[in-house]
């Protein structure tokens, strides 16, 4: 097959088609992988992005609650231990999340919910969330701390200054616990190997899977000091991905976003090879459809050559025979149009035309051997074929002319032998004689002018 039509036409198609869908499957897997590569950053993207948020909306219903609390304080113009005690109760008994909440004036009165007692001697004017409120004349957020009595509690602290007729008087503040925070982290993700942190205001983790790396009392741990690599991603939250290697010793993506105006960051971690395993899916998805349509494309180019081609198969057999001198197999007509057909086609014209034309010289030849020079003419043939239908019809020709000369001279002697049988004078005899002796000198040129003429060149 190698060095038929079929083969080298075969091999050409299927060669352009190997170069086409090889060429075409490497820029696919190229724009392929990176479109992969894209959809997994700005799904990592979206998840940090949706984590912070839930965190975020999380921390404004506290301070929603807690600027309540405030505005029922100043509505009430005289600070009343008891009623506040009362509000603090109320507000803690309705949100389980809640663990104390209490407030304090500038006057160092205090009142706190659950019946506890501020510790004698301590200013409430000097702590943290008191001053944080005063200063900003707003709800401020203190970052996650442990809690003093329970070491395993992690609590947040929401403050809100307390104004009446636009004079500071005080303060109400909540401690929450961040468990609702720790679940939003554990569900921000749910690719396995993937896993989200929180970072404070300043630089340090308070909520990380590794538990070394969480608050303890009196320790915590600086975000960059345990992860350099991030470092960018911390001085500007949401400004990209960063492939880094995490305390396990893992190479996971990492990306990062800012938590509201709370200067807490969330961050996330997807596994690098979680990347690379979907790229890999791709190009094995790619490779395999390519090969199934390079297998399909070959045999269905294939099979199309050899249909088209076909016309030709039934040509070469009746060649070899015509080769031999064999006429008798004839081409069979196509009924395709196309050029293979048309070539089909004219080649059965061609082999019917030179099949008519030997057997008709067969037949003329034939009786004319039989003596039948009344056979009728040859008919004309196309082209410079015609010439053998001539030069039959022309040797059928001269051969009648000379036997009716022949036929003549015949019977001219035969009248000259009956005139010297009827004769007895000697001149008159030696007249007939001359005149027999040229009918046959001229017999004699006629058969030499048909020698001449059969006479091969």
């Amino acid at each position: 097959m190698r060095n038929t039509v079929r083969g080298k036409i075969a091999k050409r198609v299927v060669r352009s088609l190997i170069l086409t869908i090889v060429a075409l499957s490497v820029v696919n897997l190229i724009y392929m992988s990176r479109r992969v590569l894209d959809a997994q950053e700005e799904e990592i993207l979206i998840q940090t992005e949706l984590c912070a948020e839930k965190i975020n909306n999380w921390i404004l219903n506290m301070s929603e609650t807690v600027e309540t609390v405030a505005a029922v304080e100043a509505h009430t113009g005289i600070f009343d231990e008891k009623t506040s005690k009362d509000i603090m109760d109320q507000l803690v008994n309705d949100n389980s999340e809640l663990i104390l909440a209490y407030v304090g004036t500038e006057d160092r009165q205090m009142a706190m919910s659950g019946g506890k007692k501020f510790p004698a001697g301590v200013d409430v004017r000097e702590r943290v969330w008191y001053k944080a409120a005063k200063e900003t004349g707003d709800t401020v957020v203190i970052n996650p701390y442990v809690s003093a009595t329970r070491t395993t509690l992690m609590l947040m602290t929401v403050a809100a200054p307390i104004y009446i007729d636009d004079e500071f008087v005080g303060a109400c503040g909540v401690d929450a616990s961040i468990d609702t925070i720790v679940e939003y982290l554990e569900n921000a993700t749910a690719k396995e190997g993937s896993y989200a942190f929180l970072i404070d205001s300043e630089g340090n983790i308070v909520g990380h899977p590794n538990n070394d790396y969480n608050p303890k009392v009196g320790h915590k741990t600086n975000a960059v000091s345990v992860m350099p690599d991030i470092k960018p991603l911390l001085k500007n939250p949401g400004s990209g991905i960063v492939t880094a290697t995490d305390y396990l010793g893992n190479k996971m993506i990492y990306a990062t976003e800012e938590v509201g105006n709370t200067g807490w960051i969330i961050g996330v971690a997807y596994p690098r090879g979680e990347y690379i395993a979907y790229v890999n899916r791709g190009i094995a998805i790619c490779l395999f459809v390519a090969v199934f349509c390079l297998f399909f494309a070959a045999a269905d180019v294939t099979t199309a050559i050899k249909r088209i081609l076909l016309p030709l198969e039934s040509v070469n057999p009746v060649m070899e025979k015509i080769l031999k001198g064999d006429f008798t197999k004839i081409i069979t007509f196509s009924k395709e149009e196309d050029e293979i057909g048309q070539l089909q086609n004219k080649m059965a014209e061609m082999v019917r035309q030179l099949s008519d034309i030997v057997n008709e010289q067969k037949y003329v030849l034939g009786e004319m051997a039989e003596g039948n020079l009344m056979v009728e003419d040859m008919d004309e043939f196309p082209g410079e074929m015609n010439e053998i239908a001539v030069s039959v019809n022309s040797i059928k020709s001269t051969f009648n002319d000379i036997i009716s000369d022949i036929q003549f001279s015949a019977i001219n002697l035969e009248s000259y032998a009956m005139g010297i049988n009827e004769t007895e004078d000697i001149e008159e005899m030696k007249a007939i004689f001359g005149e027999l002796a040229a009918e046959a000198d001229a017999l004699m040129e006629k058969t030499s002018k048909f020698k001449t003429t059969m006479k091969p060149d």
